[in-house]
């Protein structure tokens, strides 16, 4: 069986066929339960022996935090101001324009009479 471990002699994963990169081949008795109580860190390896770790904690399944963090607020935010100045852009573009008509409209009414 090959095996992968880390400094502190935790298993971490564990192959019986095929090749296993950066593991070692472990020819001592294996627990029977080992297949099926399996899990990264659940064992080690101890006077070159498979024990239980006595360290191991199992792994909590919160969920991963998905609010926006403060830099993507702040992205946010721009996002939002750069919307808004557009659209007052836009605004004052469409004021300028009926203003223009407005004049040219006086300007038509001032040289018919």
């Amino acid at each position: 069986m090959l095996i992968k471990v880390n400094a502190e002699k935790v298993i971490l994963e564990y192959s019986t066929v095929g090749g296993l990169p950066d593991s070692i081949e472990y020819t001592g008795t294996i627990p029977d339960d080992f297949e099926a109580k399996f899990k990264p860190s659940f064992y080690m390896l101890q006077n070159d022996e498979i024990i239980e770790n006595s360290n191991y904690v199992e792994p909590t399944d919160t969920p991963p935090d998905d609010s926006p963090t403060s830099v993507q607020e702040a992205i946010n935010k721009l996002g939002e101001a750069t919307a808004k100045m557009a659209n007052d852009d836009n605004q004052i573009k469409s004021a300028i324009n009926k203003l223009g008509l407005a004049v040219a409209d006086l300007q038509q009414t001032k040289e018919v009479k």
